[in-house]
Parts: structure tokens; C-alpha cells; sequence
């Protein structure tokens, strides 16, 4: 079975219906479900809540903040002809809204929340969520989506992921000196939002 396809053609609305469907799933799982479980048998073995200082409202803010850019990204996927999800991604590359700071923004995103949870709710357990999501992320998702994507786009992909950095948006990372490759469009793409491919 494949894991990767791209989505059948459809309206814009429908893929964002589809993907707020996948979302608030997930969201749902990982935010609410996963930390009452862990906070639950945190209580049942005597451990107490981690108190930081203020971590009810930074988890907060941090947890809306980082679920609006979970919703403007699945906007921006959605106008690319598909959802996040691997058997029904974008039908074009998209460099556009969130994607043109970062990537892939709804991993951003989910890390984000899940650090605004564990500073809310003050699990333990669940402050070793977002580290740990990261790296599998990073390490297990990140590679074979990009094969994925490098399959459908190409050099254009290419140019992107030159372009564009993989977690932090341009504006929290020093600039590098770095020339781009001969014949890409790297520069074009660094200095202008890139259109919906």
C-alpha cells in the first residue's frame, strides 16, 4: 500500500472540509485525549504537576497561536488541491501563506500546541511530547514526505527547499551566505513569495 498520493481533484472547500475533519481528530487525540490519560496516571502513581511560573496562560497563548497557523496552513493546503495527509496530499507544491516562512508549518504547529498543553496541564509525562514528536518528525516523517514530494516537483521542490528553511521562519534564523545551486531559481524564491504550484 502506498502511503503517499496525491488527493483526487476536488473544490478548495472540499479538501479544507476534509482536512479540519483530519485536524480536529488529531488535535482532539493529541491535546485533549493523550495529556487526561497521562495527567490521569500521573495521579494514580503519586506524581505531582510540574508548576511553572505563568504556565497556564503561556500555554495557552502558545497552544491559540500555534493552533491559528495549524488552520491558516490547512487553508494554504487546502488552495493547493489537497490536505495534509499523506494519501490525500496537495495536487501542487505549496509555497504559499504559512509555507513561505517554513516548510511545513503544521509541524511547527503541532509541536507548538503540544508545548502549550504541557505548560498548561503541567504533565510530566506530557512535556516529553513535544521534544520527542519533533524528532520523530523529523527523523521518520520529514525523509520519505520529501521523496514524496521530490517525485512529484522536482527541481521546483528543490528550489524550494533551498529556499525556504525546515523549522524556524527566516526571521528567527541568521542569514546564511549561501550561493544558490547554477540554474535554480533559489533567489527568486528567497526574495518574493512563491506562487501555488
Amino acid at each position: 500500500m502506498r502511503v503517499y498520493r496525491t488527493a483526487r481533484p476536488a473544490s478548495a472547500r472540499r479538501h479544507l472540509v476534509r482536512t479540519l475533519a483530519w485536524m480536529v481528530l488529531v488535535w482532539f487525540l493529541a491535546l485533549v485525549a493523550l495529556p487526561a490519560v497521562l495527567r490521569r496516571l500521573e495521579r494514580a502513581a503519586g506524581i505531582g504537576r510540574v508548576r511553572v511560573p505563568g504556565g497556564r496562560v503561556l500555554g495557552g497563548g502558545l497552544l491559540l497561536a500555534a493552533s491559528a497557523l495549524g488552520i491558516r496552513s490547512a487553508v494554504a493546503m487546502a488552495g493547493g488541491g489537497g490536505t495534509p495527509v499523506p494519501f490525500d496530499a496537495a495536487a501542487r507544491l505549496v509555497a504559499d501563506g504559512p509555507y513561505r516562512w517554513v516548510r511545513n508549518p503544521m509541524a511547527v504547529s503541532g509541536v507548538a500546541q503540544a508545548l502549550g498543553v504541557a505548560l498548561a496541564v503541567g504533565s510530566p509525562s506530557y512535556l516529553l511530547v513535544p521534544p520527542v514528536g519533533a524528532v520523530a518528525w523529523h527523523r521518520l516523517v520529514r525523509p520519505s514526505e520529501e521523496r514524496f514530494l521530490r517525485s512529484c516537483f522536482g527541481e521546483q521542490f528543490e528550489d524550494y527547499r533551498a529556499a525556504v528553511p525546515l523549522w524556524l521562519p527566516h526571521a528567527l534564523r541568521p542569514r546564511a551566505r549561501t550561493r544558490p545551486r547554477p540554474g535554480s531559481r533559489r533567489a527568486g524564491l528567497a526574495r518574493r513569495q512563491p506562487p501555488v504550484h
